[in-house]
């Protein structure tokens, strides 16, 4: 491991805050579990996309026009997609309705194709190109559907075959596309939320059609989540948060409004980059260098945990690894940091014991109601600093105990190893290889 040296909640118009130091990561990170570390060399641009198969396996994709799957226990290559012309701008993982038979990945690109590819088999089952244009985003609708987004949104289902498309109504092209109910797409271009349907006829077929345009954000919108049955949320470059309501689609409330959010030359020093929310309750969002939780529940919209200045450069992502232990941040600086609360080993199995914990309170080791309540947001500690990328950090996925998996901007993946269950794995292989058959050692 290498060491680097490396905003309010209020519906009131804030102006623009210093930043805070960034915080040097402890000598020695003896809270760090990911001590351990397997770089794989097969992609020859940036690699952008990651997705999880199944609990062994993972995909990469990105800029050098190559899908690639592997092992995350190994790290052992297992098969690379080849047949794009151009880089590789989304995937996504059909369901199969059962677990265990062959997966399906899909995969847009620039070159104005669509492909379905069977993990098992390696190989390229469909290659669709009738929507003719090229594809920035995709999502699962159902079982047996999912749509592409780009400058048209089209839909097809899992065999291939092209259902419908409509012309973005949009200026700029769908970058960004979620379900909010069973026949209801909401998908962000550029400043721009539009609020799509699909429908299907006996006789007549598949369909989409536009419901409506919603309020414009002041700048680019970089993250759109569903947050409950009732309301989803978007966040843009200029900091701010909207909360929407489904039924009605209009806005309910806004967060983090930045009065002057531009910052010096332009760099948008409050974007928000990534959002996820946890218990239908918490929005935790990547702002700026930095995140916050925010309680949707609470009338004044409290925000419940902050932390200003959590990297040098802006997050790219952010999420809970670890049977949600940590909180995972990964930044343009070429690093992951973990962050949370110092625990010893026997605390950290009491707490994955605790079954009556929330996500929350395993995270921040305090009560729902206590946090909600604190005068001022808890700000978790830096426990670990995950350094080999050599460019910025574009993702990441969690194996839960297996480790981490990161992607960057250098080319490279790796996976960041669990040392303790590594050590566990071990000592476990070297008892079975001391017994024989007979049970003689």
């Amino acid at each position: 491991m290498l060491h680097r040296l490396l905003n309010p909640n209020s519906d009131k118009t804030k102006k623009e805050e210093k930043n805070e130091p960034c915080e040097d990561v402890e000598e020695g990170q003896p809270h760090n579990p990911y001590s351990e570390i397997l770089v794989l060399q097969h992609h020859s641009d940036i690699v952008r996309l990651l997705l999880q198969i199944d609990d062994k396996r993972f995909a990469s994709a990105g800029d050098d026009n190559r899908i690639v799957i592997w092992d995350v226990q190994y790290g052992s290559r297992i098969a690379t997609l080849t047949g794009h012309t151009h880089p590789i701008t989304c995937m996504i993982l059909l369901p199969t309705g059962d677990g265990n038979s062959n997966p399906l990945i899909v995969s847009g690109s620039s070159d104005k194709q669509l492909r379905i590819w069977s993990c098992d088999k390696g190989e390229c089952l469909h290659e669709m190109t009738a929507h003719g244009t090229s594809v920035r985003c995709l999502l699962v609708l159902t079982e047996e559907l999912f749509c592409g987004g780009g400058e048209f949104i089209s839909l097809w289902n899992h065999s291939g075959q092209f259902l419908h498309s409509i012309k973005n109504c949009a200026v700029e092209d769908i970058h960004l596309m979620i379900t909010v109910s069973r026949s209801q797409i909401v998908a962000a271009a550029n400043k721009e939320l539009v609020v799509y349907k699909w429908t299907h006829c006996v006789g007549v077929g598949y369909e989409i059609v536009k419901v409506r345009h919603l309020q414009s954000h002041r700048e680019a919108i970089q993250s759109l989540v569903k947050l409950s049955q009732i309301n989803f949320a978007s966040g843009s470059v200029d900091g701010m948060i909207v909360i929407w309501q489904i039924s009605t689609m209009q806005p309910m409330k806004k967060l983090n409004v930045i009065a002057e959010y531009e910052g010096r030359n332009r760099e948008f020093p409050y974007s928000i980059q990534d959002m996820f929310c946890v218990q239908e309750r918490y929005l935790v969002a990547a702002t700026g260098c930095g995140f916050c939780v925010f309680d949707l529940l609470s009338e004044t919209d409290e925000l419940i945990v902050r932390k200003k200045s959590a990297h040098h450069s802006k997050i790219t992502a952010i999420g809970f690894s670890c049977e949600n232990d940590f909180l995972i941040t990964c930044s343009e600086d070429s690093c992951l940091r973990l962050w949370g609360r110092k625990l010893s080993v026997g605390q950290h199995a009491a707490n994955h014991q605790g079954g009556n914990m929330t996500t929350m309170e395993r995270f921040t080791g305090i009560q729902d109601k206590t946090l909600c309540q604190m005068p001022s947001p808890y700000e978790p500690l830096l426990l670990g600093e995950c350094c080999a990328h050599g460019a910025t950090v574009q993702d990441f996925l969690d194996f839960n105990n297996e480790g981490i998996v990161s992607c960057g901007a250098d080319g490279l993946v790796i996976i960041w190893k669990n040392s303790e269950m590594q050590k566990v794995k071990r000592n476990q292989a070297v008892q079975q290889l001391l017994f024989n058959r007979d049970g003689i050692v």
